[in-house]
């Protein structure tokens, strides 16, 4: 299933680049959707043994602890180093780390992908992997802060320019082209604002132009949304996030063409942006749930969504899914479901929002998501800036596995 010798695994099913959802409807609490996850999605991310004869296979994956190994010869030391074969030194490639990577270039659609130590190790390694002095970016203005920070700064230092504009304005990207333009960087939904970007004509238009073209789609995960099956050139996760989905590993990943997925390969060696063996167990066992657990959160979500934008001490609502919402269209024709993220405003302002979230009993106040586990945070008092200068009312919240009841009555009673 993981073949020997390098980071990633060929395929034999291509997903629908344009998954659907399944609406249904649910007495007294309006129209239902459910996530319709593409055919032998979750069979593929289930399926965790290694090739070989059947007898006695582990049906969990081992965890190749080892930093380097053994060669038989000398000649054989060296066809390991420059074949790129997992078994050779950690940071150059690992047996365990590689079927994480394996899995997600499955899951992905993709020829090949890679795992790192974190998220922001996948971006800003492939970014380097990509851009010289010279080049210039066309990058969502609405990206992660983190992100935004490296184009803005250490990238800018090093002679890379980049134009911030919203991708969702007609023609706004492609009139930002330049002959020296190598990279069209977009993240859809949006941290924390849930912006969705149509990524099909988007990539059409890099593809022409002979323009790479990146996506950060963490908040939506393989199971929801595939954007190299629409044509970008590299699909990018924070794995801390869904992939992980235990709150218990941080990683990232980056999955695409072989050949370039190569060429940001020779820049995590040189930058050491590896994911160690134990996180990427951590990661596998992960990914062996990931499309039941964010079906469930879709739709939990999907529901808190209507019941947040109801309520009278909510000012606003953003929801992919959501009647209403921006760019639904878009969001309806490249995703299979909404996802488990919710950003909404509290009508009484910025204190009123804290005070909401210290209310909460069972939803955790805390920083990241895709965790089994709902938390919640105040996104602009961390790294987002918000551009009026008074304290925002947002709050993101992730939607994790309890019972919808059960999260609605403590959405209710810190609402109240």
């Amino acid at each position: 299933m993981f073949p020997g010798g390098g980071n990633h695994a060929r395929h034999d099913r291509t997903f629908s680049a344009r998954p659907s959802a399944r609406v249904t409807t649910q007495k007294g609490s309006g129209p239902v959707i459910d996530p319709v996850l593409p055919d032998g999605f979750n069979t593929r991310a289930v399926a965790a043994h290694e090739p070989g004869t059947r007898a006695n296979r582990p049906l969990s994956p081992p965890v190749h602890r080892s930093t380097t190994f053994e060669a038989a010869s000398a000649e054989e030391h060296a066809r390991l180093f420059h074949g790129g074969a997992p078994t050779f030194y950690q940071r150059f490639g690992n047996p365990t780390t590689a079927a994480a990577a394996g899995k997600i270039a499955e899951l992905e659609s993709a020829e090949s992908a890679l795992v790192f130590s974190s998220g922001m190790g996948a971006i800003s390694t492939a970014l380097l992997a990509v851009l010289r002095a010279g080049d210039h970016v066309v990058a969502q203005d609405a990206i992660f802060d983190q992100t935004h920070r490296m184009l803005a700064g250490p990238l800018a230092e090093l002679g890379v320019e980049t134009t911030f504009l919203d991708p969702r304005v007609p023609g706004a990207v492609e009139r930002a082209l330049r002959p020296n333009t190598k990279l069209i960087y977009l993240e859809t939904p949006s941290n924390p604002m849930l912006h969705v970007v149509e990524l099909a004509p988007l990539c059409a238009l890099a593809r022409t132009r002979g323009i790479l073209l990146f996506v950060d789609g963490t908040f939506a995960s393989p199971a929801l949304q595939r954007p190299i099956a629409l044509g970008a050139s590299l699909s990018l996760h924070s794995a801390t996030k869904y992939l992980g989905g235990h709150s218990d590993v941080m990683a990232g990943s980056a999955a695409g063409a072989a050949a370039l997925v190569a060429r940001i390969r020779e820049m995590q060696i040189l930058l050491g942006t590896v994911l160690a063996p134990d996180a990427a167990w951590l990661l596998l066992r992960g990914i062996r749930t990931l499309g039941l657990r964010v079906a469930r959160q879709s739709r939990t979500a999907a529901s808190l969504a209507r019941y947040l934008a109801a309520h009278g001490a909510v000012a606003e609502v953003r929801y992919p899914f959501l009647d209403g919402f921006d760019n639904a269209a878009a969001a309806r024709a490249q995703m299979s479901g909404g996802g488990g993220m919710i950003t909404f405003r509290i009508r009484a302002g910025g204190d009123a929002a804290a005070a909401f979230v210290e209310r909460l009993k069972l939803i955790v106040l805390a920083t990241s998501l895709g965790g089994v586990e709902s938390v919640i945070e105040l996104p602009f008092d961390l790294d987002f800036v918000d551009p009026s200068g008074q304290r925002p009312a947002w709050v993101r919240f992730s939607v994790g596995l309890e019972d919808e009841a059960d999260l609605r009555a403590d959405l209710e009673q810190a609402l109240r």
